[in-house]
């Protein structure tokens, strides 16, 4: 285990060097074009699908503190392309008999051999399911890193339907149990012979990424809350367009694992005065990056507005459900707004650069990290506190 905790240090120390040399004015070259050039030629693009192919399982988890509670858990992860080729395109289940086609995530093939890979827990917002941001998660996996995705149950899209969604205090705590519950899963299956996971996931490399109702589970999960302890195992966050009102001050300032945040200016659900100005105010988690988006909204951090070209193709579509995309689409893809694929790209290359950086062992994606290249992008509001 040593050589791995290594690994992870100088990864951190590495982007930490990159993003305090930029807020000292230092940065090499000192120009968007000579940015821009260092994040080209870091790898891969971040925003596009990377050099893996995409599998997809979805599992049935047990909590192991309430038995009754079982979560639906889908589990993303990096496969060789060559395998991919012919395998058909894994499919998502909103309810029986309304289903349509992952864009990138196929089934049945096995998990790269190239691992272990870095793990990334996504915590959906309240009323979405596991897939819904998939835009973000399948782009992680074809990155190289296993993600693992819950359904909280109790404040889902089928909850909200049904009438069954339970009190936001009760989502709190269910949400942070949900959290140890799937990582444990993951590592349990990772240390077992013969599962699709055995050995593929490195334990001393876990983030987080969450929006809306997410976003407080991932900022929350590594400090503790309503009794939950903290999950000391999160090494990296990411909030998108995070619900923060749940946490104090005094909890915020225990947040001291790297963290990004990402928000848009047109956001009338989790503004950003009552949400990522506390961020920047109270936590002393460095680096911690902040990306406002210029005229994104709360459902640009989601796959709603792609869920709007694919009516005609889900004729059994309750109308519930119909009117509902409908209407988070007015947050997303509306007049006014940053249009949607442009927001996406962003939210791929800053929250895909970040966890590379500082999970992937990939340090030179932190020239996607610095107040020069954003200078480049449209659109964008950067800062970053570094370690002083």
């Amino acid at each position: 285990m040593q050589h791995r905790r290594l690994r992870i240090t100088t990864s951190l120390l590495a982007v930490l060097a990159v993003v305090t040399l930029a807020a000292c004015g230092g940065s090499k070259g000192g120009s968007t074009s000579d940015a821009a050039a260092a994040a080209r030629a870091a790898g891969p693009v971040p925003y596009r699908p990377g050099p893996y192919a995409v599998g997809r399982e979805t599992i049935s988890v047990p909590s192991p503190d309430n038995p009754e509670r079982v979560l639906t858990v889908d589990v993303l992860y990096p496969a060789d392309r060559g395998q991919s080729r012919g395998a058909p395109a894994s499919r998502y289940q909103v309810i029986p008999g309304v289903e349509f086609d992952s864009r990138l995530a196929r089934s049945g093939l096995p998990v790269s051999t190239d691992g272990p890979f870095p793990l990334v827990v996504y915590s959906h917002g309240s009323g979405g399911l596991r897939f819904v941001s998939s835009f973000l998660t399948e782009v992680l996996a074809s990155h190289g890193f296993v993600v693992i995705a819950p359904d909280h149950s109790g404040n889902t899209a089928i909850d909200a339907a049904a009438g069954t969604t339970v009190p936001s205090a009760q989502n709190e705590v269910n949400r942070l149990a949900d959290v140890r519950t799937v990582i444990g899963e993951a590592l349990a299956r990772n240390a077992a012979a013969g599962d699709l996971l055995t050995g593929a996931i490195d334990p001393e490399r876990i983030g987080i990424v969450g929006h809306s109702f997410g976003g407080f589970t991932a900022l929350a999960a590594p400090v503790g809350h309503r009794g939950i302890p903290a999950e000391a195992r999160i090494r990296a966050v990411v909030g998108l367009a995070p619900y923060l009102d749940p946490l104090s001050d005094a909890e915020l300032a225990r947040l001291r694992v790297p963290t990004m945040v990402i928000s848009g200016t047109k956001d009338r659900t989790t503004p950003i005065p009552r949400n990522v100005e506390r961020v920047s105010k109270e936590v002393p988690a460095r680096p911690l990056y902040r990306i406002d988006l210029e005229n994104a909204a709360h459902h640009s951090f989601d796959d709603v507005c792609w869920y709007l070209t694919l009516e005609d193709k889900l004729p059994n579509a309750p109308k519930i459900l119909v009117d509902t995309v409908k209407e988070y689409a007015k947050q997303g893809c509306a007049p006014g707004l940053m249009p949607n694929a442009q927001a996406q790209r962003l939210i791929d290359e800053y929250s895909v650069s970040f966890l590379l950086a500082l999970l992937g062992g990939k340090p030179a994606y932190g020239a996607y990290l610095t107040p020069e290249f954003a200078a480049g992008q449209p659109g964008v509001s950067f800062s970053v506190e570094a370690a002083r």
